[in-house]
């Protein structure tokens, strides 16, 4: 882990043939987005395109691989009405700047909309990623930050404003902070444990986990939204523990692993900070099924579908334990979700399943 590390903060010289943003100073950002506003005046502006046919599975600056822009000269000329949204969305973000003010994505929109012009909350976050990959900054250097529906608990305190707050102090988890420039300590943590839900979070909390095998305990609420991705990914470069990923055994969850491993067609051209391409699999795995005579469902024909289309892409097939599993449930047509579990007892969980992959993992050969 160490030396995965040190290579990544040895690769943060830019190469011109990779796209990729980056943190930036209040300075920086203020420069870039004043230069961006002379650009749009011109009716032939073009952002870089972030269009699903121009990213790829290649390697980032960091010499390992995610999804990533294939093309850094493939363009995307904006409309008018876009161009005068991105023109709005950076003087709120230099307003922002000025009155040293941070707001969420869903307060950007109604600020938005408070103005002369209104665009619909989807068009805000394709605005903001848009000025984040043309001015090659995080959303976070914007003043702007993704709204969060994450918590984590466990053994973490961390620090901001003058005030820290430790992760055991409630049950039902701690919102994941919406600023990157924390102070963090770990306290007596000796792995991460991202989770895919909130039930499976609540269970492990009510049960103390953390106590019996000292962690961090993290989940998105479902999907993984840029804020909880971002927080692990800092979580991790902090400290450097293993990473493990516990998910439903159906589609949607290895879909979701994979976002938090290599990242989303969406944030190609933020990966870097987005993922942590080392965290590993835990399950449910479809196997684990079988293994272990948990009850399951049968799949729908939009979940075969999608089991189809993950064992096609180029990241599936270079994880031999992704694409055995897949095509274990593309044979089996079976799923089930990790309240299935409770079917053996409430701390099934927390005291025999998790006990027996965490072991069978580190005894494996």
């Amino acid at each position: 882990m160490y030396t995965r590390l040190m290579a990544y903060e040895n690769a943060l010289i830019e190469d011109p043939n990779r796209y990729e943003v980056k943190d930036l100073s209040i300075e920086e950002v203020q420069e870039k987005l004043e230069a961006l506003k002379k650009k749009l005046d011109d009716g032939s502006f073009s952002c870089i395109s972030r269009d699903k046919s121009n990213v790829t599975y290649g390697e980032c600056s960091d010499g390992v691989k995610r999804l990533t822009v294939k093309d850094i000269n493939k363009r995307s000329k904006p409309g008018d009405e876009k161009r005068k949204n991105i023109r709005l969305m950076v003087d709120l973000i230099l307003k922002f700047f000025q009155a040293n003010k941070r707001e969420t994505h869903r307060g950007v929109f109604y600020v938005g909309n408070n103005t002369s012009s209104l665009f619909r909350q989807k068009d805000e976050y394709e605005i903001l990623d848009d000025i984040c990959s043309t001015i090659r900054c995080s959303s976070s250097s914007l003043y702007v930050d993704a709204s969060v529906r994450g918590v984590v608990a466990g053994l973490l305190s961390f620090e901001l404003g003058g005030h820290e707050t430790f992760c055991t102090s409630r049950d039902d988890g701690v919102p994941i902070p919406l600023n990157s420039d924390i102070k963090m300590k770990n306290r007596g943590a000796k792995f991460i444990l991202v989770v895919e839900n909130k039930s499976a979070f609540n269970t492990l909390m009510q049960d103390k986990f953390y106590n019996d095998y000292p962690c961090i305990i993290i989940t998105g609420m479902g999907m993984p939204e840029v804020a909880t991705r971002r927080f692990l990914k800092l979580l991790s470069d902090n400290f450097g523990l293993p990473v493990y990923g516990l998910f439903d055994c159906d589609p949607e969850g290895i879909k979701m692993f994979t976002i938090y491993t290599v990242g989303s067609y969406e944030d190609a051209f933020d990966s870097v900070n987005l993922t942590w391409p080392y965290m590993t699999w835990l399950g449910v795995w479809p196997s684990d099924l079988c293994a272990l005579d948990i009850p399951c469902k049968d799949l729908s024909p939009s979940e075969i579908a999608l089991v189809d289309y993950l064992l096609r892409e180029d990241f599936v097939k270079e994880n031999p334990r992704l694409v055995e599993e897949l095509e274990h449930m593309k044979i089996t047509e079976k799923k089930a979700n990790l309240e299935a579990l409770k079917e053996f007892g409430p701390t099934c969980l927390s005291k025999y399943y998790l006990p027996y992959k965490l072991n069978y993992l580190l005894t494996a050969p």
